[in-house]
């Protein structure tokens, strides 16, 4: 019996069609959450105050300069995410963001919201892998060139 329920689940999930779904789903996901908390670094809480994290809790040398830098990455990467352009270049930079934050902010700590870096991270690892997928602005400038 959980052969042929599996086996029906394989035949309707088989195809690139539903990969290229996937991975739109995913990088819908991961991008609203980086598009909001891009716009909250500039918008809400203000770069003013982030990079006094960023230079407080942190130490960083130059805070003004890395906050606008996670700020811009966050807002305009997870923006690239959504629409699947420039997906594993975005992928790249906001996976260094996420891990940075996991680690220097949270310790590797999965409760106080660190469960969300680790999540956030795989996503991003795994789209940096399998690129935007088929249903991406990526994919759609690729076959008008071609």
């Amino acid at each position: 019996m959980m052969k042929k329920v599996c086996a029906v689940f394989d035949e309707i999930m088989v195809g690139e069609d539903n990969a290229g779904k996937a991975l739109l789903a995913i990088r819908i996901a991961v991008g609203v959450f980086f598009v909001v908390h891009g716009y909250q670094k500039f918008f809400v809480m203000g770069l003013d105050q982030f990079s006094g994290m960023i230079g407080g809790m942190m130490g960083w040398p130059l805070p003004m300069v890395f906050a606008f830098l996670v700020a811009f990455a966050e807002l305009f990467g997870g923006l690239a995410l959504i629409l699947g352009f420039l997906t594993r270049f975005s992928a790249f930079w906001l996976s260094i963001i996420i891990l940075v934050a996991w680690v220097q902010v949270k310790g590797l700590n999965i409760g106080e919201k660190g469960d969300l870096d680790l999540l956030s991270l795989g996503m991003t690892v795994a789209l940096f892998i399998a690129g935007p997928g088929a249903l991406s602005l990526s994919s759609k400038m690729k076959k008008g060139a071609a």
